[in-house]
Protein backbone atom coordinates (compact mmCIF):
# COMPACT_ATOMS: atom_id res chain seq x y z
CA UNK A 1 0.00 0.00 0.00
CA UNK A 2 2.70 2.51 0.97
CA UNK A 3 4.73 1.52 -2.09
CA UNK A 4 1.76 2.48 -4.31
CA UNK A 5 1.51 5.98 -2.84
CA UNK A 6 5.31 6.48 -2.92
CA UNK A 7 5.39 5.56 -6.61
CA UNK A 8 2.56 7.99 -7.38
CA UNK A 9 4.43 10.71 -5.48
CA UNK A 10 7.55 10.20 -7.62
CA UNK A 11 5.56 10.16 -10.86
CA UNK A 12 3.75 13.37 -9.91
CA UNK A 13 6.93 15.28 -9.06
CA UNK A 14 8.74 14.09 -12.18
CA UNK A 15 5.77 14.99 -14.40
CA UNK A 16 5.22 18.40 -12.85
CA UNK A 17 8.90 19.29 -13.16
CA UNK A 18 8.93 18.29 -16.84
CA UNK A 19 5.83 20.33 -17.65
CA UNK A 20 7.10 23.35 -15.74
CA UNK A 21 10.63 23.48 -17.13
CA UNK A 22 10.41 21.95 -20.59
CA UNK A 23 7.09 22.99 -22.12
CA UNK A 24 6.24 26.49 -23.24
CA UNK A 25 2.50 26.65 -23.80
CA UNK A 26 -0.01 29.40 -24.55
CA UNK A 27 -1.79 30.72 -21.47
CA UNK A 28 -5.10 29.42 -22.83
CA UNK A 29 -3.81 25.83 -22.92
CA UNK A 30 -4.02 24.41 -19.41
CA UNK A 31 -2.18 21.21 -18.50
CA UNK A 32 -3.72 19.46 -15.55
CA UNK A 33 -0.88 18.37 -13.27
CA UNK A 34 -1.56 15.15 -11.41
CA UNK A 35 -1.62 17.23 -8.21
CA UNK A 36 -4.33 19.55 -9.50
CA UNK A 37 -6.35 16.68 -10.95
CA UNK A 38 -6.22 14.94 -7.59
CA UNK A 39 -7.53 18.03 -5.83
CA UNK A 40 -10.40 18.34 -8.29
CA UNK A 41 -11.31 14.64 -7.99
CA UNK A 42 -11.16 14.79 -4.19
CA UNK A 43 -13.30 17.92 -4.24
CA UNK A 44 -15.98 16.26 -6.38
CA UNK A 45 -15.89 13.12 -4.23
CA UNK A 46 -16.33 15.41 -1.24
CA UNK A 47 -19.50 17.01 -2.59
CA UNK A 48 -18.69 19.85 -5.01
CA UNK A 49 -19.84 19.72 -8.62
CA UNK A 50 -18.72 19.82 -12.23
CA UNK A 51 -21.35 21.88 -14.03
CA UNK A 52 -22.05 23.03 -17.59
CA UNK A 53 -23.86 26.30 -18.24
CA UNK A 54 -26.95 26.30 -20.46
CA UNK A 55 -25.86 26.05 -24.09
CA UNK A 56 -22.24 25.74 -22.94
CA UNK A 57 -19.66 23.40 -24.47
CA UNK A 58 -17.45 22.67 -21.47
CA UNK A 59 -17.88 22.14 -17.74
CA UNK A 60 -16.55 24.16 -14.82
CA UNK A 61 -15.72 23.27 -11.22
CA UNK A 62 -18.08 24.75 -8.66
CA UNK A 63 -16.53 24.56 -5.18
CA UNK A 64 -18.24 25.51 -1.96
CA UNK A 65 -17.38 25.47 1.73
CA UNK A 66 -18.44 27.11 4.96
CA UNK A 67 -14.72 27.62 5.76
CA UNK A 68 -13.35 30.55 3.78
CA UNK A 69 -9.67 29.75 4.42
CA UNK A 70 -10.09 26.16 3.24
CA UNK A 71 -11.70 27.29 0.00
CA UNK A 72 -9.00 29.89 -0.56
CA UNK A 73 -6.37 27.18 -0.06
CA UNK A 74 -7.88 25.02 -2.80
CA UNK A 75 -8.28 27.97 -5.17
CA UNK A 76 -4.58 28.78 -4.66
CA UNK A 77 -3.57 25.17 -5.33
CA UNK A 78 -5.65 25.26 -8.52
CA UNK A 79 -4.19 28.56 -9.69
CA UNK A 80 -3.97 27.37 -13.31
CA UNK A 81 -7.76 27.12 -13.26
CA UNK A 82 -8.89 29.86 -10.94
CA UNK A 83 -6.31 32.60 -11.47
CA UNK A 84 -7.63 35.76 -9.82
CA UNK A 85 -11.09 34.32 -9.20
CA UNK A 86 -12.67 35.87 -6.12
CA UNK A 87 -14.85 34.02 -3.65
CA UNK A 88 -18.54 34.72 -3.39
CA UNK A 89 -20.57 34.31 -0.21
CA UNK A 90 -24.19 33.20 -0.20
CA UNK A 91 -25.65 32.95 3.26
CA UNK A 92 -23.04 31.12 5.31
CA UNK A 93 -21.41 29.36 2.36
CA UNK A 94 -18.43 30.50 0.30
CA UNK A 95 -18.31 29.56 -3.39
CA UNK A 96 -15.74 29.67 -6.17
CA UNK A 97 -16.42 28.77 -9.80
CA UNK A 98 -13.65 28.08 -12.29
CA UNK A 99 -13.84 29.00 -15.99
CA UNK A 100 -15.22 26.33 -18.33
CA UNK A 101 -12.40 24.15 -19.66
CA UNK A 102 -11.93 21.02 -21.81
CA UNK A 103 -9.85 19.42 -19.04
CA UNK A 104 -12.74 19.66 -16.61
CA UNK A 105 -15.11 18.28 -19.23
CA UNK A 106 -12.78 15.27 -19.57
CA UNK A 107 -12.94 14.73 -15.81
CA UNK A 108 -16.72 15.03 -15.87
CA UNK A 109 -16.87 12.12 -18.30
CA UNK A 110 -15.03 9.96 -15.75
CA UNK A 111 -16.97 11.06 -12.67
CA UNK A 112 -20.52 11.29 -14.03
CA UNK A 113 -22.87 9.38 -16.27
CA UNK A 114 -26.26 10.35 -17.69
CA UNK A 115 -27.86 9.82 -14.26
CA UNK A 116 -25.40 11.83 -12.19
CA UNK A 117 -22.27 11.09 -10.19
CA UNK A 118 -20.72 7.67 -10.33
CA UNK A 119 -17.86 6.05 -8.50
CA UNK A 120 -15.60 3.76 -10.49
CA UNK A 121 -12.80 1.56 -9.22
CA UNK A 122 -10.54 2.94 -11.94
CA UNK A 123 -10.93 6.43 -10.46
CA UNK A 124 -10.30 5.23 -6.91
CA UNK A 125 -7.24 3.26 -8.03
CA UNK A 126 -5.59 6.44 -9.26
CA UNK A 127 -6.19 8.39 -6.03
CA UNK A 128 -3.07 9.73 -4.33
CA UNK A 129 -2.76 10.83 -0.71
CA UNK A 130 -3.80 14.40 -1.54
CA UNK A 131 -6.96 13.22 -3.33
CA UNK A 132 -8.00 11.12 -0.34
CA UNK A 133 -7.19 13.96 2.05
CA UNK A 134 -9.36 16.40 0.08
CA UNK A 135 -12.23 13.90 0.01
CA UNK A 136 -12.10 13.61 3.79
CA UNK A 137 -11.71 17.34 4.48
CA UNK A 138 -14.63 18.17 2.16
CA UNK A 139 -16.95 15.24 2.81
CA UNK A 140 -15.77 13.37 5.86
CA UNK A 141 -15.63 13.50 9.62
CA UNK A 142 -15.40 11.40 12.75
CA UNK A 143 -18.02 9.62 14.79
CA UNK A 144 -18.45 6.82 17.33
CA UNK A 145 -17.30 6.57 20.91
CA UNK A 146 -14.48 9.04 21.42
CA UNK A 147 -14.88 9.92 17.74
CA UNK A 148 -12.32 7.27 16.86
CA UNK A 149 -14.02 6.27 13.62
CA UNK A 150 -13.50 8.32 10.46
CA UNK A 151 -16.11 8.33 7.73
CA UNK A 152 -16.48 9.54 4.15
CA UNK A 153 -19.80 10.70 2.75
CA UNK A 154 -20.90 8.51 -0.18
CA UNK A 155 -24.56 9.52 -0.40
CA UNK A 156 -24.30 10.99 -3.90
CA UNK A 157 -22.86 7.71 -5.26
CA UNK A 158 -25.71 5.50 -4.06
CA UNK A 159 -25.49 1.89 -2.94
CA UNK A 160 -23.45 0.78 -5.95
CA UNK A 161 -20.81 3.46 -5.43
CA UNK A 162 -20.62 2.77 -1.71
CA UNK A 163 -19.94 -0.91 -2.38
CA UNK A 164 -17.11 -0.01 -4.74
CA UNK A 165 -15.63 2.37 -2.16
CA UNK A 166 -15.78 -0.29 0.55
CA UNK A 167 -14.05 -2.80 -1.72
CA UNK A 168 -11.35 -0.27 -2.54
CA UNK A 169 -10.55 0.62 1.08
CA UNK A 170 -10.64 -3.02 2.18
CA UNK A 171 -7.92 -3.78 -0.37
CA UNK A 172 -5.81 -1.01 1.20
CA UNK A 173 -6.09 -2.62 4.66
CA UNK A 174 -8.46 0.11 5.82
CA UNK A 175 -11.40 -1.96 7.13
CA UNK A 176 -14.72 -0.18 6.76
CA UNK A 177 -18.46 -0.71 6.59
CA UNK A 178 -21.31 0.92 4.71
CA UNK A 179 -23.36 2.89 7.18
CA UNK A 180 -26.84 3.89 5.98
CA UNK A 181 -29.53 6.05 7.46
CA UNK A 182 -32.72 7.37 5.92
CA UNK A 183 -31.02 10.20 4.08
CA UNK A 184 -27.31 9.39 3.85
CA UNK A 185 -24.70 6.76 3.06
CA UNK A 186 -21.30 6.77 4.71
CA UNK A 187 -18.13 4.74 4.41
CA UNK A 188 -17.42 4.16 8.10
CA UNK A 189 -13.90 3.05 9.00
CA UNK A 190 -13.05 0.79 11.91
CA UNK A 191 -10.63 2.18 14.51
CA UNK A 192 -7.72 0.41 12.82
CA UNK A 193 -8.98 1.51 9.39
CA UNK A 194 -9.12 5.08 10.65
CA UNK A 195 -5.53 4.90 11.85
CA UNK A 196 -4.38 3.56 8.47
CA UNK A 197 -6.37 6.21 6.60
CA UNK A 198 -4.70 9.05 8.50
CA UNK A 199 -1.24 7.50 8.15
CA UNK A 200 -1.68 7.98 4.42
CA UNK A 201 -3.46 11.34 4.38
CA UNK A 202 -2.67 13.41 7.49
CA UNK A 203 0.59 14.88 6.20
CA UNK A 204 -1.38 16.46 3.34
CA UNK A 205 -3.62 18.47 5.66
CA UNK A 206 -2.75 22.19 5.69
CA UNK A 207 -1.78 23.31 9.17
CA UNK A 208 -5.01 25.24 9.73
CA UNK A 209 -6.96 21.98 9.23
CA UNK A 210 -5.04 19.95 11.82
CA UNK A 211 -7.96 20.35 14.19
CA UNK A 212 -9.69 17.67 12.09
CA UNK A 213 -7.15 15.22 13.55
CA UNK A 214 -7.88 15.88 17.22
CA UNK A 215 -8.20 12.65 19.17
CA UNK A 216 -6.59 10.53 16.46
CA UNK A 217 -3.19 10.27 18.14
CA UNK A 218 -0.04 11.31 16.30
CA UNK A 219 -0.60 10.39 12.64
CA UNK A 220 1.72 13.16 11.43
CA UNK A 221 4.61 11.39 13.08
CA UNK A 222 3.68 8.00 11.65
Amino acid sequence: MLIKFFYQYLVYNKTKDWYTKKLKLPVTYIIMYDWQEQIIIGTVLGGSSLTKPPNGKNFYLSMRSKEELWLRYKVAELDKYYGDTSLQKYGGTFRANSPCMPNITSLHNRLYDENGRILKMEVLDMLMDIGLAIWYLDGGGRTGRGKKNAYLNATKFGDAGAKIAKEYFDTLDMPCEINKSKSRIRILFSVSGTEEFFKITAHRFPAFMYYRLEGIGTPLAA
